[in-house]
C-alpha cells in the first residue's frame, strides 16, 4: 500500500479537475442564458410576439449552428418544465370552466386533423423525398418530439433526418406563429403593466412546494410531461378556481421562457449546417403540407362550433406541446383550451403511437419481403 504522502498529491488533483469540470459547466450555463438573453431582449425591444421565447430560441439556434457546442444540464431544463407548468397555470381563469363542456367535439375533430396531418407529411416525405418507411414515418408524427427520437433511436431510422424534420417543424412554427396569430390576439404581451400588483414571495413558495411535493408523484407513475403537468395542476387549479389572480412576477417568467428558449434552440447544436441545407427543403415541404392541413381543419372546427379562430389554430397546430401551450399564454389565446387539445393529443401519441408505429413498420417489412422473394431485403430507399 502507497504511503499517505503519495496519494495526497493524487486526490488533489482530481479533486482540481473535477472543480475545472464543474467551473466549466457553469460557465457554459452562464454563456447560454446570456445568449438567451441578448436575443430575447432583442425581440422585446422591437416588440416580436412571445418575444422572450422566440427571441432565445432564435439566438440560441443560431449559435449553436455556428459552432457554439454548450451542454445544457438535465436538471435545470427539468426545473424550467416545472415552472413553465406553474406559469402556465396562471392563465387559466374561473370563466374558462363554463366553455370547457363544449371541448369535447372539438377534441374529437382534433383527433381526425393529427392522423390527416402526419399522413399528409408521411406522404410528402415517402413520395416526394423518396425517404424511407421508418424515416418518414417518425419524422412525420406531430408533438411529442423527445418521445418520438427516442421510439425512433430503437428503429432502422435515419436519426440525422428524423432529427432535422422534428427539429425544424417546432422552431418554425414557434418563430412564425406568433406574427400569423396576432391579428386574433388582443394585443397583449405581458400580462404586467404599470401599477399590476403581482403574486407575493410566500404565495409563489407555497406553489412551489406543492410542485415539490406533486413532482416525485408524478415520475413514479411516469406521467408523460410529468415535470411540466405537475406545475399546471398545482398553479391552474388555484386560478381556474379563482383562489389565485395576480399575475407571476417577471424575474420568475423570464428565466422560465429563456429555458424553454435554450432547449429547443440548443437541438441544433447536433445539426451540421450541411445537413441542414441538404434536408431541409423537403422538411420545409412536408411542414408547409402538415400546417395546411391542420389550418383547414382548424378553420372547420371554428366555424362550426363557434370557436375564436386564433386559439383552435394554436390548438390544432402540429406543434410541440410545451412550447404550443406556452404560446397560448404569451400571446393570450385561452391557454386552458390550448393546453387541453395539445395535452389529450400528446398523451395519445405517447399512448398509441409505439402501437401504430409497430404493426406499420411490420406491414412494410412484410410487404418488402413478398417483393422480395421472401428474401427479407430491406427497401433500398
Amino acid at each position: 500500500m502507497p504511503p499517505e504522502k503519495d496519494q495526497k498529491p493524487a486526490r488533489g488533483l482530481i479533486r482540481t479537475v473535477k472543480d475545472m469540470k464543474l467551473i466549466e459547466r457553469a460557465y457554459q450555463v452562464v454563456a447560454l442564458y446570456a445568449i438567451a438573453f441578448a436575443g430575447g431582449a432583442i425581440a422585446h425591444w422591437i416588440d416580436f410576439p412571445a418575444a422572450w421565447l422566440t427571441g432565445s430560441l432564435l439566438a440560441v439556434a443560431i449559435t449553436s449552428l455556428a459552432g457554439l457546442r454548450y451542454k445544457f444540464p438535465i436538471l435545470l431544463r427539468d426545473l424550467g418544465f416545472a415552472q413553465v407548468g406553474l406559469i402556465l397555470g396562471s392563465g387559466f381563469s374561473p370563466d374558462m370552466l363554463q366553455a370547457i363542456a363544449t371541448w369535447p367535439l372539438s377534441i374529437a375533430m382534433l383527433a381526425v386533423t393529427v392522423v390527416a396531418i402526419a399522413a399528409s407529411a408521411y406522404w410528402v416525405l415517402r413520395k416526394v423525398g423518396r425517404w424511407d418507411h421508418e424515416t418518414a414515418l417518425f419524422s412525420s408524427l406531430p408533438g411529442a418530439l423527445s418521445y418520438i427520437i427516442v421510439i425512433a433511436e430503437d428503429s432502422r431510422a435515419d436519426m440525422t433526418r428524423v432529427a432535422i424534420a422534428q427539429s425544424l417543424r417546432v422552431f418554425v412554427l414557434v418563430s412564425v406563429l406568433p406574427i400569423i396569430l396576432a391579428p386574433y390576439t388582443d394585443g397583449t404581451t405581458s400580462r404586467i403593466g404599470p401599477g399590476t400588483v403581482t403574486l407575493d414571495l410566500m404565495h409563489l413558495g407555497l406553489m412551489i412546494l406543492g410542485v415539490a411535493l406533486l413532482v416525485p408523484i408524478a415520475l413514479r407513475l411516469k406521467i408523460p410531461s410529468g415535470l411540466m403537468l405537475s406545475g399546471v395542476a398545482v398553479s391552474g387549479t388555484l386560478y381556474l378556481t379563482g383562489v389565485y389572480h395576480e399575475p407571476f412576477p417577471n424575474w420568475f417568467t423570464i428565466p422560465g421562457y429563456l429555458t424553454v428558449g435554450i432547449n429547443i434552440g440548443g437541438r441544433f447544436a447536433s445539426i451540421s449546417v450541411r445537413d441542414l441545407v441538404r434536408l431541409s427543403g423537403i422538411s420545409m415541404l412536408s411542414l408547409m403540407t402538415s400546417a395546411g392541413v391542420s389550418a383547414v381543419a382548424a378553420i372547420l372546427c371554428a366555424e362550426l362550433l363557434d370557436f375564436p379562430i386564433g386559439q383552435v389554430v394554436l390548438a390544432f397546430a402540429p406543434g410541440g406541446f410545451d412550447t404550443m401551450v406556452l404560446l397560448s399564454f404569451l400571446i393570450n389565446l385561452n391557454p386552458a383550451y390550448v393546453t387541453g387539445h395539445h395535452l389529450v393529443r400528446y398523451l395519445g401519441l405517447v399512448i398509441f403511437a409505439p402501437i401504430v408505429v409497430s404493426k406499420l413498420t411490420k406491414m412494410r417489412t412484410n410487404e418488402v419481403d413478398d417483393e422480395n422473394g421472401g428474401s427479407g431485403t430491406s427497401d433500398p430507399s
